[in-house]
């Protein structure tokens, strides 16, 4: 092995009680990277498509990928992987967090957990040795709990724990599985996964150096890395005000989800609950991942009151509107408060918010009765209900067991899949395709269901990244033309990213090309990969992972959206016009390519003090000049030209992907392509 990997995984078998030592060829490491891409190949290779997700065979792999255990910016992540019991499909979740470079010590790249306990366990794993331990005096315990614990346990402060709280425990179809209390492996239920095996937790304890080939490229690439990092407006954006730095922008350009998806704009969203209303309220200090100077985290604190919250983890993006803007709720406390819960209990934010204002507008429209809730009245901007109801979620009590399922299924129990907003069963992050037209495609074609991490198409339609280095266009935000080519591109790249495993935020602050990717990986894996290998790498990933769905069970039929999300809001949006604007204010082009600390100090203060706080009122006060307002008066009354123009071309773009994909009628990939990148064995299962 040359290095970034040690060859070799960690097989747990929690039936038997045993621990082994799996080896890992070396090309399988040079063809599917590490992360993602590994556990798949690993994955097929044992048949894990024939595995019920809640029974003891469903293998689930926690995987590191090359570049971690390094101290490169962005790659404290790790995934992990199994058959989701939320979709029936593949499923796969990112976590960031301190996890990653402790599991890479020990001298393993991975964790393969397969059977299931009959009593609660734990896994330690240190470079000496691997134990099941038991975990009965921790069962029924939170995260934050859990964690504290085994610390104290193992008696050193530096592990680092990966746990499942009560959610994870009972089941809940969308639990997930948390580090350092507010990192988290969120989507397609892997907690519950962990809870069918009982395992509640695994502790990693290391001192090995990860392994690098070169060392001076290495330092040259870290180096490279950091000097662009910090001249890079969209990290020093994520540092001030955290991933929920959007929420303004994307309020004013109609991106953020509001009221179950039935409303484009909400005036309070950005004043009560965005990135730098927290900041200037809340906000006690940043905190970043292991070795990452961005420091996008959010610690915040709320002194009293009914949501009072000792300093902790604070929502990011996708919970500032799953747990607000989409429950149409103001109050930023309330909200922490939800996050807080659901990162103790263990719970994806995404899913539960949706499955929540799923029910809310269920209940409104008679579908969901009292007596279905015991009592409880559902309804939009209530605080106290938003939080019973994540309470009774985590312990399946009461209307709580039925949302525990998902939206997919209370919508098949209850009806409403109009309004039940997901894609294969998993519920749609908090980005609207009607804003943004590339997430469309994104969604409908994603391996695991609805997700905006697989591919990079959510910064390329708001133009902080672009694919010139794949020889691809950007494609106009609402413009089907390009759309399927900028996707595939991307998802080249979403693979890429959590198979190597690197943060999107990190990589796609400084650009996002492959080129950066490669001088990352070849000091590090001596596979001297040029820029075409490593993108045909990302096409073998992709294609694995659609033949892993189609043997799950999905097809063309899957790859389809609510009509929700494609049609315009009655009330219309805003101007594409500001789409063009936003790049120019997030790369500040002087200051990016002069490299003065001066005038790069200077625009970042300015940007702070007045340009992010007031982004929404800008762009919505444009919106009232003639120029921009003709189109939405237009929508507004219901003139049928501008509503077909609005609504997102998403056949023609879909059809123009299949083609470009090379997907048969079936949704399958076709056999000439899978056996093109030597995935031979892949067409014969598919195919045969």
């Amino acid at each position: 092995m040359k290095g970034g990997n040690w060859g070799k995984v960690l097989r747990v078998d929690l039936t038997k009680g045993n621990i082994e030592v799996e080896e890992i060829p070396e090309q399988h490491y040079r063809d599917f990277l590490g992360g993602s891409g590994l556990a798949a190949k690993w994955f097929f290779d044992h048949r894990g498509w024939e595995a019920d997700p809640l029974s003891p065979e469903n293998p689930l792999m926690i995987m590191n990928g090359p570049l971690s255990g390094t101290n490169l910016p962005g790659v404290s992540r790790l995934e992990i992987c199994a058959r989701s019991p939320l979709t029936g499909i593949w499923g796969e979740s990112s976590m960031g967090g301190h996890f990653s470079p402790q599991l890479k010590r020990t001298g393993y790249d991975g964790i393969i957990v397969t059977g299931a306990s009959q009593k609660p366990v734990y896994l330690y794993v240190s470079d000496e040795a691997a134990e099941i331990r038991d975990a009965s005096h921790l069962w029924g315990k939170d995260t934050y709990e859990t964690e504290e614990l085994l610390k104290e346990e193992v008696g050193d402060k530096r592990a680092q724990v990966i746990s499942i709280g009560p959610a994870g425990e009972n089941l809940v179809k969308f639990a997930n599985i948390i580090n350092d209390r507010g990192s988290t492996a969120g989507r397609c239920g892997m907690g519950a996964v962990m809870g069918y095996k009982r395992l509640k937790a695994v502790v990693a304890r290391g001192s090995k150096k990860a392994p690098v080939a070169d060392e001076e490229g290495f330092k040259a690439a870290r180096d490279r890395m950091a000097e662009m990092l910090k001249f890079s407006m969209v990290a020093e954006a994520f540092h001030a005000f955290g991933s929920n730095v959007h929420m303004e922008y994307g309020m004013a350009i109609g991106d953020v989800p509001v009221k179950n998806w039935r409303e484009a704009y909400w005036a309070e969203g950005p004043e009560k609950l965005g990135g730098t209303a927290v900041a200037e309220k809340i906000l006690v200090r940043t905190h970043s991942c292991f070795a990452c100077p961005i420091s996008c985290k959010r610690i915040v604190e709320v002194k009293g009151g009914p949501y009072a919250l000792a300093e902790g983890p604070g929502s990011e993006y996708e919970a500032a509107a799953a747990l607000g803007t989409l429950q149409r709720m103001d109050s930023m406390e309330a909200n922490h408060k939800a996050n807080e819960l659901c990162n103790r209990y263990g719970m994806d934010v995404i899913s539960c918010g949706s499955v929540i204002a799923y029910a809310t507008e269920a209940f409104e429209k008679g579908l969901i009765k009292e007596e279905d809730t015991e009592g409880v009245r559902l309804g939009w901007n209530e605080p106290d209900v938003l939080l019973d109801l994540i309470r009774k979620i985590a312990h399946r009590d009461g209307i709580g067991d039925e949302l525990a399922e998902g939206v997919r299924a209370m919508a098949e129990k209850f009806g409403g899949e109009e309004f039940a907003i997901h894609v294969k069963g998993l519920e749609c992050p908090m980005h609207d395709p009607r804003a943004l037209w590339g997430m469309a495609l994104t969604y409908a074609t994603s391996i695991r269901g609805a997700c905006h991490c697989a591919d990079t198409n959510l910064y390329v339609d708001l133009g902080l990244t672009g694919h010139s280095d794949l020889g691809v266009k950007r494609s106009w935000p609402y413009r089907a033309k390009g759309k399927a080519a900028q996707t595939v591109a991307s998802q080249k790249k979403g693979v890429i990213a959590n198979s190597a495993v690197i943060c999107l935020y990190a990589w796609g602050s400084v650009g996002g090309s492959l080129p950066e990717m490669v001088m990352m990986l070849n000091p590090v894996t001596g596979f001297n990969y040029t820029v075409e290998e490593l993108a045909r790498a990302g096409d073998r990933i992709w294609y694995l992972k659609r033949a892993l769905g189609n043997l799950c069970g999905t097809s063309r039929e899957d790859d389809r959206l609510p009509r929700r999300i494609l049609e315009p809001h009655p009330e219309g949006v805003t101007s594409s016009l500001h789409l063009a604007v936003y790049p120019q204010f997030m790369s500040i082009g002087p200051m990016g390519k002069l490299r003065v600390e001066g005038l790069k100090n200077a625009t970042v203060g300015f940007m702070n003090k007045f340009v992010y706080p007031n982004m929404d009122k800008l762009l919505t006060t444009m919106n009232k000049l003639p120029v921009f307002s003709m189109r939405r008066k237009k929508l507004e009354s219901g003139d049928p030209e501008e509503l077909k123009r609005r609504t997102v071309a998403f056949e023609e773009m879909l059809e123009e992907y299949y083609r470009l994909r090379d997907i048969d009628a079936h949704g399958r990939p076709s056999r000439r392509r899978l056996e093109e990148l030597g995935l031979k064995d892949v067409a014969d299962a598919l195919h045969g």
